[in-house]
């Protein structure tokens, strides 16, 4: 028995070096899941003609935005604010998981449904909002004629430090969720709030304010994320994820 034909097709607007890979990986998931169908555009962050594509497609102009289009011809459904259009990642993971997802990303218990909720939000808030403020004061300082850089590194490098401190009650409580038996933050299974952890993590482990050794549960758990056939693919489609330089 065939199944019956997709009502919506998701494109994936993806920009380069950015949390939209997150989203691209969940599609690659549900592509080899159920074979969900999907398209992606991705975006140069340098081009300033990307940026202004982006920016027309919705107001924001921040990538991931997920734009729908139906089989049937019809106009395409309204799920937050403008037809056919999504953005916020957490929010567009949610999307694919109740629109696409067939259970696939459900929590097993109500006690695992709490935790996927607790590490989604402690992803993109706290682990991801942490990293940035120690990213900040390093990024500026790199936009400065060499002279200044390094003066501002200088000045800046105790604050630095003061935020990656900062992170390491986060990384303590990530590690300590995983173990044998629930070897994600979804629990014994993947979960959305796996999606949401890892730009976090991965920009925090590329710009050298994660410790994997003194982590070694976490470092496991980022080295399954990336084992994964659908996570490859991701990277592979999804250009450039240099978290950074940000090219």
């Amino acid at each position: 028995m065939s199944k019956p034909p997709q009502a919506l097709i998701p494109t994936l607007h993806n920009l380069s070096s950015s949390q939209s890979l997150r989203v691209l990986w969940a599609l690659e998931e549900l592509k080899a899941a159920h074979g969900t169908e999907f398209k992606f555009v991705n975006y140069s962050r340098r081009s300033k003609a990307d940026a202004e594509t982006l920016k027309s497609i919705h107001s924001i102009g921040k990538s991931p935005i997920l734009t729908l289009e139906t089989t049937d011809g019809q106009a395409p459904p309204t799920f937050q604010v403008l037809p056919g259009v999504l953005s916020e990642s957490k929010l567009i993971l949610k999307f694919l998981s109740e629109e696409f997802g067939k259970g696939l990303w459900e929590p097993e218990s109500e006690e695992e449904r709490n935790r996927d909720l607790f590490f989604a939000e402690l992803g993109t808030a706290t682990l991801t909002l942490k990293v940035d403020f120690a990213m900040l004061f390093q990024v500026t300082a790199a936009l400065l004629p060499w002279g200044l850089r390094h003066m501002l590194q200088v000045l800046v490098s105790p604050v630095t430090n003061y935020f990656v401190g900062d992170l390491q009650p986060v990384f303590e409580t990530l590690e300590n969720a995983l173990s044998e038996e629930r070897p994600w933050f979804g629990g014994r299974k993947l979960g959305l709030s796996d999606f949401n952890v890892v730009f976090g993590l991965e920009m925090a482990d590329q710009r050298g304010y994660f410790d994997g050794k003194k982590w070694p549960r976490l470092r496991e758990w980022l080295e399954r994320v990336h084992g994964r056939g659908a996570y490859k693919r991701a990277r592979e489609e999804g250009g450039k994820y240099d978290l950074v330089n940000f090219a």
